[in-house]
């Protein structure tokens, strides 16, 4: 592994989490006790959202949970965003923030730094929240201390027709693993299986940072790989308790990239939580140990492909024949560029 790699995880690991440890299972987390009247910061990072905008900012105030903070971020908007959001300035509970464009890992993060609350919740300028959401959250949070995050079910919207289609179920695959982090290591190491719209508590954002601003895409996944390396578990709500948008123009509606962005996070977390018990899909280490042979980065493409042998995803054992033509090609050039140093 480059030097470079080495510094780049460990740089956005907690502190005491390396790619070579196994306990991170075993880490005892302990956070703030929640009481009936902690604050809870709802964070809508916003750009180019005058159209949903509104929706979003009316659902957050129609919360049933007080005492309550919604902070709305304009990301360096070129249209009435920022319009939009000031006229709910009079409600005392929100605050616009604007800033140059930083995409919405760095909206978001500027979000949880301008607010107050010990429970931060991640809405979306295009998506909509139930009245009840977060005093659902916050109360199952209080009830289970060891619980750092708690995601929900929600509806689906098609722009801006409502269905009674469920994400979990039909965007995702309706699983969910229980409160163990060993098991939710494993799942997360092959997929996403949560909702970005989580109430998430503060005290893990304190031990672990932030979204990567660097990522445009699957910031999320990568956020909660590092909570859960650090022993972190996350809880579900199975009742649906908003409404998730699908735009033909979103960030995640381009599935190649989307794809891309996956892999670029499993690469650089997929050694960590192999190492505390994870496996990564067959097809993920696959494509992962052919983008990094491809650009000469042989040692840890051999890693890689070494792990899809030891993966449970038995639909792609076929491709498992291309992955020792690339272990013996890379262990060739390995061996020689050996060579070539002892001379």
């Amino acid at each position: 592994m480059h030097r470079a790699d080495r510094a780049q995880r460990r740089s956005l690991y907690p502190r005491g989490v390396s790619i070579r440890r196994e306990s991170a299972q075993n880490a005892k987390l302990s956070y703030r006790a929640l009481q009936a009247d902690s604050l809870c910061s709802i964070v809508i990072p916003a750009y180019n959202a005058a159209a949903f905008l509104a929706e979003a900012i009316e659902s957050a105030l129609a919360q049933t949970y007080r005492p309550l903070e919604v902070v709305v971020v304009d990301d360096g908007s070129t249209d009435d965003t920022a319009a939009i959001a000031s006229r709910y300035l009079d409600h005392r509970e929100v605050v616009l923030v604007r800033q140059e464009n930083r995409g919405l890992a760095g909206a978001r993060n500027r979000g949880v730094a301008e607010s107050h609350g010990e429970v931060i919740g991640l809405l979306d300028a295009d998506d909509i929240w139930m009245p009840e959401k977060c005093a659902t959250a916050m109360n199952y949070l209080r009830q289970n201390a060891d619980v750092g995050w708690v995601t929900t079910d929600c509806y689906l919207m098609y722009d801006d027709t409502r269905t009674d289609k469920r994400y979990f179920g039909d965007q995702i695959a309706d699983a969910f693993p229980e409160a163990d982090n060993a098991e939710q290591l494993r799942w997360i190491a092959q997929a996403n299986f949560m909702s970005v719209a989580c109430l998430i508590r503060r005290d893990l954002f304190e031990a672990f940072g932030d979204f990567d601003v660097r990522r445009r895409r699957a910031e999320d996944y990568d956020l909660w790989i590092r909570f859960m390396l650090g022993g972190a578990l996350v809880g579900r709500i199975s009742e649906p308790l908003g409404w998730y948008r699908l735009r033909e123009d979103s960030l995640s509606a381009d599935l190649a990239k989307q794809w891309q962005a996956h892999l670029d996070v499993l690469e650089l977390h997929g050694l960590a939580l192999h190492a505390a018990g994870g496996r990564l899909l067959a097809r993920e280490c696959y494509d992962i140990a052919r983008r990094l042979a491809a650009s000469g980065r042989r040692a840890l493409a051999i890693r890689f492909a070494a792990m899809a042998f030891g993966s449970a995803d038995a639909r792609f054992a076929a491709s498992l024949v291309q992955l020792a033509h690339i272990m013996r090609a890379a262990c060739r050039r390995v061996a020689r560029a050996s060579q070539t140093d002892d001379a």
